[in-house]
Order: C-alpha cells, then sequence, then structure tokens
C-alpha cells in the first residue's frame, strides 16, 4: 500500500464550561464534544526522499511545520526513529480557525493513517496520548462520535453518538485567537447549576429537543461582548423555524444550530447563504477519523 486517504470530520461542543486556570497556563474544561459530517480529507503517500511534505491549497493553511500535520508524522517518525518519507495532502473543507477543530481534525487523520500505511502498530489510546501533545482537540478527533472532556478537554468518556441529527452551520469570517478569549475569561460569573449533568442525561436519553435546550458555552461571554455583531447573529438562528437551539462552537466563530428536520435546515440555509463569509447544512457523525474506500 502506497496510499491512503482519511476523511477527518469537524466537531462541536455542546456544552463547553471552564472550571479553573491550570499552573502550566492551560485552563480545566469541562465540554461535550460530538463529531459532525462536515470533514476535510487527507491523503497520505509514501514518498523518496525521507522527507515530510503538505500540501493544501487553502491559502490560510501553512504547509511546513507550523501545520499541525506536519507535526504529527514528524512525532510518529521520531517516535519509532524514521518510517521514510511522508507526503500529506489536505483537502479543506472545515474553515480554518473556526472553532471546528479543522487543524486538530487533520492531525488526527494523520496519526491515524501513518500509523495504518506504515503498520506501525499503536494503540488508538497510544495516539490519543500522542494526539494529546500535539494539541487538546487532536484526542478527540481521533476518538470521535460523541464524548465528555476533562482536563484540557484531552480526557475523555464515551458518550452515546448521534448519526444523523440535521446541523446548520453559519460562520461570519472573523478569526477569533483561542488565547484572547481564554485571557478574558471572568470566573465570578453566575453558571447554571448541574447544567453539564443534564445535557448528559439528555444525550444519554437521545432526546433531541432537551439538548437543544441544554447547549451552554461560557466562552460566549468574552467573544460576544467583543464580536456584538456574533451575537446578534446567534439570536437571529435561534429564532429560525425549526430551531431546537444554537450556540457558539468552542472559542468561534462558528455559530451552529440543532435543526428539527432537514427542510428546516435548508430553508435557514437559504435564508443566511448570502450573508456569511460560511454557512452549510451537515449531520452529527458518529465518527472521527476513518480510512474512505
Amino acid at each position: 500500500m502506497q496510499k491512503i486517504r482519511i476523511r477527518a470530520h469537524a466537531k462541536i461542543n455542546l456544552y463547553l464550561d471552564v472550571v479553573g486556570k491550570r499552573e502550566d497556563g492551560y485552563h480545566n474544561l469541562e465540554t461535550i464534544f460530538h463529531s459532525i459530517g462536515l470533514h476535510d480529507d487527507v491523503i497520505i503517500r509514501k514518498q523518496d526522499p525521507k522527507e515530510i511534505t503538505v500540501h493544501c491549497e487553502h491559502p490560510a493553511v501553512p504547509c511546513d511545520s507550523r501545520n499541525l500535520a506536519h507535526q504529527a508524522a514528524q512525532f510518529l517518525n521520531d517516535a519509532v526513529g524514521g518510517i521514510g518519507g511522508i507526503s500529506i495532502e489536505i483537502q479543506k473543507r472545515i474553515p480554518v480557525a473556526a472553532g471546528l477543530a479543522g487543524g486538530s481534525a487533520n492531525a488526527a487523520a494523520v496519526l491515524y493513517g501513518v500509523n495504518e500505511l506504515f503498520r506501525l502498530g499503536f494503540t488508538q489510546e497510544t495516539l490519543r496520548r500522542f494526539g494529546a501533545q500535539l494539541g487538546a482537540d487532536v484526542p478527540f478527533c481521533l476518538h470521535g462520535g460523541a464524548a465528555f472532556g476533562t482536563g484540557i478537554g484531552d480526557e475523555l468518556t464515551r458518550l452515546p453518538a448521534f448519526s444523523d441529527l440535521p446541523l446548520l452551520l453559519l460562520n461570519p469570517g472573523i478569526k477569533i485567537s483561542t488565547a484572547a478569549v481564554f485571557k478574558k475569561l471572568n470566573f465570578s460569573l453566575t453558571k447554571r447549576e448541574n447544567a453539564g449533568i443534564i445535557i448528559r442525561t439528555h444525550i444519554e436519553k437521545r432526546d433531541a429537543l432537551g439538548i437543544g435546550e441544554g447547549l451552554y458555552n461560557l466562552l460566549e461571554v468574552p467573544v460576544f461582548a467583543e464580536y456584538p455583531e456574533i451575537a446578534a447573529l446567534k439570536t437571529e438562528l435561534s429564532t429560525q423555524a425549526g430551531c431546537c437551539g444554537a450556540l457558539m462552537s468552542g472559542s468561534g466563530a462558528t455559530l451552529f444550530a440543532l435543526m428539527q428536520d432537514s427542510e428546516s435546515a435548508r430553508r435557514s440555509e437559504s435564508h443566511f447563504k448570502n450573508r456569511v463569509n460560511f454557512c452549510t447544512t451537515t449531520v452529527t457523525s458518529p465518527v472521527g477519523v476513518y480510512i474512505e474506500d
């Protein structure tokens, strides 16, 4: 086998709370991840000479060692003392720097794909440990489906995943610094008691309406204060016919709406399509990364 094609799925956060700051400068989180159908394709090839190369036509994606996919390949190469040349082609569909873990999904795809292509024999648990050293979202992107995350988001407990809940995604094209958002957090804010437990219960009961009512993201507070236009967009999204609930994913700026059915999602997509930088319908996915035939 000379090449492998991996589908790398984006994620949304159905719940995200920041529970404290760590001594290493990171923050402890409680979050609920879910994979979604929106994905990048990552094609990994063996090549000569023995170097790692990345190619992506998206102008905002670096093709050098700054790219998490490059770093993932280098990590595995170093872990086994050299495995040969690796060519990585990334076909982007996930918006860049949008709170959907596109870069982390690509890194997860490389960890998974290189392990398979070169028959390295690492277990999925080992790959997730490797991924945590690359980025907080990489372990979940390898895990896929639905999970409750603690620590920096890398300590995962599996939850039952939904395969087909309709979603609408909007991104106004605003690039937000995750570090700046966390810096502006106010930990004295009053929080909804037991909100994380409640939404987990709705997920376990497969109650889509309950999930929509329980959506929560503490990071909306500093982001909406800085960018009121995103807050206004969320309010408008929340009032669309068939919307069960809307939320910002991660540190933004992507908003998503959990919709009652695909027809409602398509109608709302038509409403927003020409007004935002990115707008698409998709569904929840039970997988994170997998090999395409």
